[in-house]
Order: structure tokens, then C-alpha cells, then sequence
């Protein structure tokens, strides 16, 4: 163990945190509707618990329902996430601060690493886990996430005036051949893997932290915001073998 301020990092302890909110209203209650008939927040669960990674799995959420589901996975619930937490307005990282704030709390201690997963993470398996942990042992990595690759470089976007007219918003990249144009990525939306350390001198965000990602396919990832998000990822999971 290494000295923290009054806290004492595990030097190679992993636990991962499964944030998960009762107030979905796009799709109500997403978190445990049953997906390849199991509730939805069950998937990225097991694939924590089953990995071997984690000295500890935790649901971190304000719901009962999305508690209970969670545990009979093998999570553990060992705090309530507070209603001010638990709006739309919350980010993942204010989030992570109180429960790493919780933990610390009721064990003295912080691991070094914590895997965050959301509550819809169900394409999460736990070769992905590993290869994001053995990527953020690297002595130069604080954040490995999962990054899906645009289908057409941003630089030749197209956007409306004022007045309503289309316009490149860099238009100096029009004459410059696609293939010449390097790739430009956006976050999946499946785990952020980072060091605590890092993350809990910072200034609050994931933006200062070093990172690494893994790609994926936009064809094995669907952010479900919709229930035509909800049916697409259902059909992709089952193609994957989840049903």
C-alpha cells in the first residue's frame, strides 16, 4: 500500500462501479427492463463479476429495484446513491467522486483502479475489461474508455448559418482527399477504466487524465436513448450470442 493523504491506496487493488439511476424517461426504466430476458443492468454485472478482475463490485444507485437486480448478480450495494446524484443533471464523474468519497469513508482505504460501467452496458464482456486494465497498467495511462470511429472525418462537416445556408465549418479541408484525413473518434459510452489516484487529484473530470482507448464497432455498440436504440441493441446482442 502506498500513502494517500490520510488514505491508503491498495497498490494493485481493481473494483468496478455500476452507476445506474431510477429516472430514465426516454426509455423508463431501462435499467431493469428485461434485454435478451434479463434485466438490462444484469449484463454489465455479470461480465464485472465473472472477469475475476474486481476485489469488489458495486451498484451505485438510488433505486431499489436496480439494486436488487444488480446483487443477484453478485454486485454489492454498500451505500444510496443521494437524490441530488441521482437527476439528469448529474455527470458520471461527480458521481464517481461521492462513491470513491463513500468508500474511502467506511474502509479507509482507495484501490488503485476503478472501472466505472453504466447500468446499460450490456455489450461489456470480460475480455474487453481485461484488455483495458492490462492497457491502463501502462506507467503513462490514467483513463482507458472505448471509442467507436466516425464514419467520415469531421473535418468535411456540414453545418446551417444564420440565414439557413450550408456551410463546411472547415473549409479548408474540402480539397483534401478523405483517405489523407486521419480518423477522428467519439466515446462509446461502455467503461471508463482509470487510475484513482489520478482521477481524485484532478479537477474533477476525466479531461486531464492521459488516455488510451479501445476501438469498437458502431455495429456492436448502440447507446440506447430510444426504443429504436432499444430493439437495434436487442437485435445485436442477440447476433452476439447474449440471448
Amino acid at each position: 500500500m502506498v500513502s494517500y493523504g490520510e488514505t491508503e491506496l491498495m497498490s494493485d487493488e481493481c473494483i468496478a462501479i455500476i452507476t445506474a439511476r431510477g429516472g430514465s424517461t426516454r426509455v423508463p426504466r431501462k435499467n431493469v427492463r428485461p434485454f435478451c430476458g434479463r434485466p438490462m443492468v444484469a449484463w454489465p454485472t455479470r461480465a464485472a463479476c465473472v472477469s475475476g478482475l474486481f476485489s469488489r463490485v458495486i451498484i451505485s444507485t438510488d433505486n431499489e429495484e436496480i439494486a436488487a437486480a444488480a446483487m443477484q448478480e453478485g454486485a454489492e450495494r454498500p451505500y444510496v446513491r443521494p437524490p441530488e446524484l441521482a437527476d439528469a443533471h448529474s455527470t458520471t464523474t461527480q458521481v464517481l467522486r461521492h462513491d470513491l468519497a463513500e468508500i474511502k469513508s467506511q474502509t479507509g482505504r482507495l484501490p488503485a483502479f476503478c472501472c466505472c460501467l453504466y447500468g446499460t452496458s450490456a455489450m461489456v464482456t470480460p475480455k474487453i475489461l481485461t484488455q483495458a486494465l492490462d492497457m491502463l497498467r501502462r506507467p503513462d495511462i490514467e483513463l482507458v474508455m472505448a471509442v467507436i470511429r466516425y464514419g467520415h472525418p469531421i473535418e468535411r462537416a456540414l453545418q446551417f448559418d444564420a440565414t439557413g445556408k450550408l456551410r463546411y465549418r472547415q473549409p479548408e479541408f474540402v480539397p483534401v482527399r478523405t483517405q489523407d484525413i486521419a480518423p477522428s473518434y467519439h466515446d462509446a459510452g461502455l467503461l471508463y477504466f482509470f487510475n484513482v489516484r489520478a482521477f481524485m487529484e484532478g479537477d474533477g473530470t476525466f479531461l486531464p487524465l492521459t488516455k488510451t482507448a479501445i476501438e469498437v464497432s458502431a455495429r456492436e455498440i448502440v447507446d440506447i436513448d430510444t426504443e429504436e436504440d432499444w430493439d437495434m441493441a436487442e437485435t445485436l446482442a442477440k447476433q452476439k450470442g447474449l440471448a
